[in-house]
């Protein structure tokens, strides 16, 4: 399956225009869309025990003819004070241990285009093009820490094919927190 961005011939894009099973014309959003169509995947985990002053970083290794639109980064911290930087570019000796993805469409067979690891060995860590900070959630004697939830990117961003990319995370809360992630990412691969 190709992921180009337009389909060329003219009949079969009139015909993607009909929803298989609803037999109607489809005038929904373009991410709804996607995930109709089975082009939308999802990964998420939940973590405990990661130390203050540890990193925890993830790999997206996106291969040639894939042009991931990544829509939600979304982070939750059991505490604040948390650093977040994405770079592009990165060079690895290993990729890590891949983390499941699944087709939102639970009726698809697509399966992702690109893999998503958890703690790469980085030899050359790239150029960074993200950075985001999460505040400490407790400051002063007495108080306590709380929870941060929604942390991640604003907008949508499309990766390149061929690249890998790098977001590397760092607990400076002064404490051991519980943490969780969630990616979801559609992929465009109506064939041609």
């Amino acid at each position: 399956m190709s992921n180009a961005p337009f389909r060329t011939r003219t009949l079969e894009e009139e015909l993607y225009k009909f929803d298989p099973h609803a037999h109607a014309v489809t005038v929904i959003q373009e991410q709804h869309r996607m995930v109709h169509d089975g082009m939308l995947f999802q990964t998420s985990g939940k973590q405990t025990g990661w130390l203050d002053a540890g990193t925890k970083t993830f790999l997206i290794n996106v291969p040639a003819d894939i042009y991931p639109h990544i829509q939600v980064m979304d982070l939750s911290f059991g505490s604040g004070d948390i650093d977040f930087v994405a770079r592009e570019g990165v060079t690895t000796s290993n990729d890590g241990s891949v983390l499941p993805s699944t087709n939102v469409n639970r009726n698809s067979s697509n399966v992702a285009g690109i893999v998503l690891s958890a703690e790469p060995t980085i030899t050359v860590p790239g150029t960074d093009i993200f950075t985001l900070w999460a505040p400490p959630t407790a400051t002063g004697t007495g108080q306590s820490a709380s929870g941060l939830s929604g942390v991640g990117q604003a907008s949508e961003w499309v990766l390149a094919p061929s690249t890998k990319y790098s977001i590397t995370l760092t607990n400076n809360s002064g404490g051991t927190i519980a943490w969780s992630y969630e990616f979801s990412w559609y992929e465009i691969s109506y064939e041609d």
